[in-house]
């Protein structure tokens, strides 16, 4: 096997690393979720969802089907663009992780800090519709975090003054992101009274719900893009994977609590 994964990696060239591990759950048509060995260079060994570059990837995948891939990151963030069975055996067990929300589910309790210092809950107990994303203040790429908050911006002001509805950016380097951090990161924004950027008590667990690839660097951290619009009480309304989304749909979502998104896919990405 170590000779058919050298000879594999030495026709690449750029930002690739090969992901070996076991299907835990295939997204149809872009995502499946791996328990996979640690990856050398990138991050240990974890389940964390995987985005493929085509739908046919996921062709013979399903729980338990043992996989090698090509990860590749890229301008788009990280996805496999080549996967092959290694084998089969028994399906992994869901418990030793969270998984990413599906449309219609419920995000389980998760508990931030806003940048004001105060409180807040998302999951069950949520009172108010929040769309719900992840930057981090020293993100150097414009197509990711910056990208992201001038998309917020405009939502936000689409948003105008409608009460129960919330954005809230989670960062993704508390380390350095400290509330004091935040909270002028919001100012320097224009975040107004309904946008939190906010620290998670457990980033890890959110980033899975959320489907959200994170590869941890210093000082820079590789991450996809993710916007998840929550109704009351934490169901999930739709899952958007780029900085892209139609603000339109998205307000209505947030006023309304419908439409919701396809709950065959696992996540949304709008047309070009």
């Amino acid at each position: 096997m170590m000779s058919l994964l050298l000879g594999w990696l030495g026709c690449w060239s750029g930002d690739v690393y090969i992901v070996e591990g076991t299907v835990v759950e295939v997204h149809a048509p872009g995502e499946v979720v791996l328990d996979h060995e640690e990856i050398k260079g990138l991050m240990g060994a974890m389940i964390m969802p995987f985005p493929v570059a085509e739908p046919s990837l996921l062709d013979g995948l399903e729980p338990g089907t043992r996989v090698v891939a090509r990860y590749e990151l890229g301008g788009q963030g990280g996805r496999l663009v080549d996967v092959r069975i290694t084998g089969h055996g028994p399906p992994p067990a869901l418990a030793t992780g969270p998984v990413p929300v599906r449309v219609g589910e419920t995000l389980a309790e998760t508990r931030l800090t806003g940048h004001d210092g105060a409180p807040l809950v998302l999951g069950p107990e949520q009172t108010e519709r929040v769309a719900v994303t992840f930057v981090y203040t020293r993100c150097p790429q414009p197509e990711f975090c910056p990208a992201m908050v001038s998309r917020l911006q405009a939502l936000q002001q689409a948003l105008g003054e409608a009460d129960g509805v919330r954005i809230v950016a989670v960062t993704l380097d508390p380390a350095f992101d400290t509330v004091e951090v935040l909270e002028g990161y919001a100012g320097l924004v224009g975040a107004g009274p309904r946008w939190t950027f906010a620290r998670a008590d457990d980033l890890d667990a959110l980033a899975m719900r959320a489907g959200l690839p994170v590869m941890k660097g210093e000082p820079e951290i590789m991450h996809g893009l993710r916007l998840l619009v929550l109704d009351r009480g934490g169901r999930l309304i739709e899952r958007y994977d780029d900085a892209r989304f139609p603000i339109d749909r998205v307000v209505t979502q947030l006023t309304t609590g419908s439409p919701s998104g396809d709950p065959a896919n696992s996540g949304t990405v709008t047309p070009e």
